[in-house]
């Protein structure tokens, strides 16, 4: 067998145990996932996980990882430099809710087994220091309410957008929810990017 075809197959392998983790994880809790049980929905032998990630240990962190990636590396990227004007500061604030919202509703089932296992994690901290440093940063240009205080904002985003896709995900089927129905999502969404946007960026973005 070629060594090409070699990587594919681990590729695709690593692929349905995280793929298995993710969703045993979300389904059962980190602790009553087994090993044996994860293998099995990806379709591996039982020592694989320990091949490809040391431990379920190592699994966990793998897709916690490619998570943080996913959600929050274009939110972040869209606030990496200081706000110039209140029309800057209002407009990235808003695309920064916004992509955040999106891709946790892309990485839902992960999102759950976050909230699920209460676990901190370095992605968690990235996102947070990345937005204090936009809004300490629009505070130092005069774009901010000098009185707020950031510490207590940077929970504020992502409280309210994940507590949306936990209830969701836990909320009747037939009950229309930003999981279930994307006109309802994108509703959701811009009633509360107004909310947000307006009670931190308040005056500066009229």
């Amino acid at each position: 067998m070629r060594r090409d075809q070699i990587t594919a197959e681990d590729a695709s392998l690593k692929t349905r145990l995280i793929e298995a983790g993710k969703t045993l994880f979300a389904e059962r809790g980190y602790a009553g996932a087994s090993v044996r049980d994860i293998c099995k929905a990806a379709d591996a032998s039982s020592t694989m996980i320990h091949h490809y990630f040391g431990s379920k240990e190592g699994l966990y962190d793998a897709i916690i990882d490619e998570f943080s990636s996913a959600t929050f590396d274009v939110p972040l990227r869209l606030i990496a430099k200081p706000p110039k004007t209140a029309e800057d500061f209002r407009l990235r604030l808003e695309l920064f809710i916004t992509e955040t919202f999106r891709a946790l509703v892309d990485q839902a089932p992960v999102f759950r087994i976050l909230a699920r296992e209460s676990r901190s994690f370095v992605g968690m901290s990235r996102f947070h220091n990345g937005f204090a440093a936009y809004l300490k940063a629009a505070q130092t240009a005069g774009l901010l309410d000098a009185e707020l205080k950031i510490e207590l904002l940077t929970g504020l985003v992502l409280d309210r957008l994940g507590n949306q896709i936990v209830y969701a995900a836990t909320s009747a089927d037939d009950q229309p929810n930003v999981l279930n129905d994307d006109a309802y999502a994108e509703d959701w969404l811009s009633a509360n990017v107004a909310a947000l946007v307006h009670g931190l960026a308040g005056d500066s973005s009229r």
